[in-house]
């Protein structure tokens, strides 16, 4: 409006236009709270995803998730819940700090069973609460040390799912009113993005260490295989087959080990006739595998200790053992 325009008014008039202007002036103020919120938000998920990792992540963006909302508010005290797709708090920061895990639960069960978070699950919308002792949807929980005179509980949501409940409160009566549940909503939004983010990173970050420790184990058992002898015998004893860890194991040039007549030269001769009386049962049948713990013996007459183990099945029509000889 010009300076002319103004001066056309009356003094009602202009009382009344110079209200209207505090209102914007509020309104905008409240936006740029908002914004200035929303913004730390990004930067904090930003700072936290090159400094923190995992857990660690979801956890520090909860607990700036509700500094800012306390900063926001003015509130007192604050607790935010993360729920999964069923419903179920999956990570949790609590008003009253630190709590035994038990304790917690069933703390958080009372909550959503019968307070104020709960009946914001319910009906996804935020829950303002002006006067604790005059409003049935708060419920004062056991040893509480903390004094709630009035609260605000917001659901934040992405999409239609919910993935948390913020909740704020204040030792007085009357300090959250509409004009507190509308700020911290227009914030909701960007708070559902960061955690969601964070969620997800998380899971991310999950699957990546258990890919890396399934790798890490897969590579323990190749390694592990890599030191293990493996061999084909054909019933007569002699090598059809033989990998080099067997040569090595027994400090024979691999030409030298297959041309030996039996399996059994590599048993020294303090358990050559048990080794002997295993591998004849099995190739005849009366048992299907040899297994046993044994002196094997070099080619310098050194012995050591074996467990041999070795399993028969027919090959071309005919019996042969394949197996594994394994250091003690």
């Amino acid at each position: 409006m010009s300076d002319r325009d103004l001066s056309q008014l009356s003094p009602a008039e202009l009382i009344q236009e110079i209200e209207t202007l505090r209102q914007e002036q509020a309104k905008l103020q409240k936006i740029k709270l908002a914004f200035d919120a929303q913004d730390e938000l990004v930067r904090s998920l930003i700072s936290m995803g090159r400094a923190a990792t995992g857990r660690l992540m979801l956890r520090s963006m909860l607990l700036q998730t509700t500094k800012i909302s306390i900063k926001l508010t003015e509130a007192e005290e604050s607790s935010l819940f993360l729920l999964n797709q069923e419903g179920r708090v999956t990570e949790s920061v609590l008003a009253r700090g630190a709590t035994l895990r038990e304790e917690r639960d069933v703390l958080i069960g009372k909550v959503l069973d019968q307070g104020l978070a709960g009946w914001v699950v319910r009906h996804r919308q935020i829950g303002l609460v002006r006067d604790t002792k005059q409003d049935e949807r708060w419920v004062t929980l056991p040893n509480q040390p903390y004094t709630v005179g009035s609260a605000l509980c917001v659901p934040i949501l992405r999409g239609k799912v919910l993935l948390g409940i913020l909740t704020l409160t204040h030792p007085k009566p009357e300090h959250f009113n509409q004009e507190s549940a509308e700020l911290i909503q227009m914030c909701a939004t960007q708070m559902a993005l960061a955690l969601d983010n964070a969620r997800l990173y998380m899971q991310e970050h999950q699957q990546r260490e258990k890919s890396q420790a399934e790798d890490e184990e897969y590579l323990e058992r190749e390694r592990d295989l890599s030191q293990l002898g493996m061999f084909i015998i054909a019933d007569t004893g002699k090598f059809l087959y033989a990998n080099n860890q067997v040569a090595e194991m027994f400090a024979y040039d691999f030409g030298e080990l297959v041309a030996l007549d039996s399996i059994l030269k590599l048993v020294s001769t303090r358990h050559y006739h048990v080794v002997a009386d295993q591998f004849s049962q099995c190739i005849k049948g009366f048992t299907s595998t040899l297994s046993c713990r044994c002196q094997g013996q070099k080619k310098n007459r050194h012995v050591m200790d074996i467990d041999l183990y070795a399993t028969r099945t027919k090959f071309f029509g005919k019996y042969i053992l394949i197996g594994v000889i394994e250091l003690v």
